[in-house]
């Protein structure tokens, strides 16, 4: 049975706000969109008439399994040392705290309107877990493995998975980063997503140190791959910046590539090879980088820019209306129209999720802000708001989660 819907106002992403109109859901998809004044006849029409509906929100990079690691890392620390604070806290975290973790850092996305997600999944064990979430989302297998010699059999250990059925999740790959995944074990992991059409996503020119890495050699890097047992003494730098270097390897096109602090020189090849990039402002403030992605450079050239937590090893919330303000703070040359697509449209287009957009034909998505009756102002203004911290109503796929208390 179709579901009818009043609301106040609807932000589509894909056209001018609507006012006073009518959404007409069934089997999961939008059916209509009407422009025309609420039918009094419609009794059997969900009142949102106090709230403005739009696309939930898209998350597309976290790491849902560190949610536990909350304030167990100091910002104030080099990359490398943050680095090996987190391996050793991960290590040490017990399978009752991860998992209370995940399902911690699911509620906070979710009052807070993400409906999608994309997650780096280093534990094949926890795919069914995060998948059971209630998202639409997109799973990535995180490798790391630099030494050459053991590429071939990382491969073969991701396809094993891939080989596997996962029916609530889409699955994707993700070498972790440019100075922890070898030449190998990159073209490896760019052949089996060619092989089972799997989306691509990597950490990349994170920091100054993987452009030197990469460029010349860096000692601290190469230190730390010592430490772990992992340094490749064959490896030779490719003398590349990280986006030439991974298109020398045939892995650049429609690859999801995350941070992109140092890029300002490979925008036009960003753009045609048609990689989407994914900026995630808590992690960038909470790292206090002085360089962060040129996202008005990026946008300009025709480059799909998405909005992501990362993980709470690096950032104080996973509340994804914080996102929106703290991009909003270090982007004050993108305009809230920009950053609400970044985080919806564009979050879809870039995981490959029929999601982000709310048009006729498309899944029902969405969330809800009451606003009062005397609202007058700019409707992409309302989850912009300092006083919302929730969501006042959220849907994924249509079905109804809540309404009226939010998602307690």
């Amino acid at each position: 049975m179709a579901l009818k819907i009043k609301f106040r106002a609807l932000l589509t992403l894909c056209g001018d706000p609507i006012e006073n109109g009518e959404l007409i859901i069934d089997d999961g998809k939008i059916v209509e969109i009407s422009t025309q004044p609420a039918n009094k006849k419609n009794s059997d029409a969900l009142d949102l008439s106090d709230c403005l509906l739009m696309p939930g929100f898209v998350n597309a990079h976290c790491h849902l399994s560190l949610t536990a690691l909350e304030k167990k890392i100091s910002p104030s620390l080099s990359f490398e040392d943050w680095i090996r604070a987190l391996i050793a806290s991960n290590s040490a975290l017990d399978d009752e705290s991860r998992m209370q973790g995940i399902h911690v850092g699911a509620k906070e996305m979710k009052l807070s309107g993400v409906t999608a997600l994309g997650d780096y999944v280093a534990e094949p064990g926890l795919l069914e877990v995060i998948g059971g979430l209630g998202f639409r989302s997109v799973l990535f297998l995180e490798t790391i493995g630099f030494h050459s010699g053991k590429a071939r059999f990382l491969c073969e250990k991701v396809e094993e998975i891939l080989k596997s059925e996962f029916s609530l999740c889409r699955l994707g790959l993700a070498p972790h980063a440019p100075y922890s995944v070898s030449p190998d074990l990159f073209r490896y992991l760019g052949q089996l997503a060619q092989k089972y059409h799997c989306p691509l996503s990597c950490h990349v020119a994170e920091i100054q140190n993987e452009v030197r890495f990469l460029d010349g050699g860096n000692d601290s890097l190469e230190k730390l791959l010592k430490e772990r047992s992992a340094w490749d003494s064959q490896w030779s730098p490719p003398g590349k910046t990280p986006i030439q270097y991974l298109d020398s390897l045939g892995l650049l096109d429609r690859l999801i590539a995350v941070h992109c602090n140092f890029v300002s020189a490979d925008l036009d090849v960003m753009a045609l090879k048609k990689v989407s990039a994914v900026f995630c402002p808590g992690s960038t403030q909470w790292f206090d980088r002085k360089q962060f992605m040129p996202v008005r450079a990026l946008l300009d050239s025709g480059v799909t820019v998405a909005l992501g937590t990362d993980s709470l090893a690096s950032n104080d919330s996973l509340n994804f209306l914080d996102e929106l303000r703290t991009a909003d703070k270090l982007l004050p040359d993108v305009s809230r129209g920009e950053i609400l697509a970044m985080a919806t449209r564009s979050g879809g287009e870039a995981l490959g999720l029929q999601c982000g957009t709310l048009t006729s034909g498309q899944q029902a998505d969405l969330i809800g802000f009451r606003v009062p009756p005397s609202y007058r102002g700019s409707w992409l203004d309302v989850p912009f708001e300092c006083h919302r911290h929730e969501v006042d109503f959220y849907m994924v796929d249509g079905k109804l989660t809540s309404y009226g208390d939010s998602l307690h």
